[in-house]
């Protein structure tokens, strides 16, 4: 058996060439943008998703689906328009086209909810009816968000703390029924240490 991810085990150039694209369209989409501590491209965190999803095994869908999973949250709504056509060209089956539109839409938190407490509970309730590969997706930009507020302001960290609790009670039985535990257990670890941080 071969090592590395186990999407390039099938049509590997195809699936790399998609991933590329996508990361390019992630990157121009959000071009100028900030993380909050207004230094860092705001690229580098769905950078980071992305790898964390291929080193756990994610598909190339579930790579996709995370280089794109903010653009519909945090860009405007001509780069929304474009990535539903970016989607739609890629040269993927129908099927995989609508898995990374499913949860990329599953991961969007959606401002019709007032509060932040209220959209991410009903993200993290789409994204329990979405494809399983959400699920690792969204476990993979916690870890991602919970590392880089980690030198953020105690009560900010202390909120993101409660949320984080959240998050790992709603999909804790989705990652162990498909195979997601070491995400899980991963995030749960950072969490643990964060919270004698604080």
């Amino acid at each position: 058996m071969g090592s590395g991810p186990l999407f390039l085990e099938h049509d590997p150039v195809t699936r790399m060439a998609v991933i590329k694209a996508a990361a390019d369209h992630a990157s121009q989409a959000h071009k100028g943008q900030l993380r909050k501590d207004r230094r860092t491209p705001y690229i580098t965190h769905p950078a980071r998703v992305a790898a964390l999803v291929g080193m756990f095994n994610g598909s190339h869908v579930a790579v996709v689906s995370a280089w794109l999973h903010d653009v519909y949250e945090d860009c405007t709504p001509d780069w929304i328009r474009r990535t539903d056509k970016f989607i739609e060209g890629l040269p993927l089956t129908v099927d995989e086209k609508t898995d990374i539109s499913a949860i990329v839409d599953a991961l969007t938190k959606k401002n019709t909810f007032k509060g932040k407490p209220a959209r991410l509970s009903n993200s993290l309730e789409r994204i329990l009816d979405a494809p399983p590969e959400a699920t690792l997706v969204k476990l993979c930009d916690r870890i991602d968000n919970l590392l880089d507020s980690a030198d953020r302001n105690g009560g900010f960290r202390k909120r993101y703390l409660v949320s984080t609790d959240e998050v790992i009670a709603k999909l804790e039985l989705r990652a162990s029924y498909y195979g997601f535990e070491p995400t899980l257990n991963l995030l749960i670890r950072i969490r643990n240490a964060n919270l004698k941080q604080s």
